[in-house]
């Protein structure tokens, strides 16, 4: 269980694949799971438009609780 979800400040958790070389998180080919607050998914959002990253899954978090946008299958 990664603690970091306990940190009041965290408020989302995203999974992704690393796309690129130039990717400021992990290395090309790497699949990655982090918790962040407002700015850093804000952050993660850009990255994936330019595009460094691809999010596969995100949940809001909340008092250690994930919220899953959708279940997995679903699309």
């Amino acid at each position: 269980m990664a603690l970091e979800r306990f940190d009041p400040e965290v408020m989302h958790m995203i999974v992704f694949d690393v796309l690129s070389g130039e990717s400021p998180v992990g290395d090309k080919g790497e699949r990655m799971r982090l918790f962040l607050t407002e700015a850093g998914y804000k952050k993660a959002l850009e990255n994936q438009d330019r595009p460094f990253i691809q999010i596969l899954n995100h949940a809001k978090v909340s008092q250690g609780h994930l919220g899953y946008d959708r279940l997995d299958g679903e699309r």
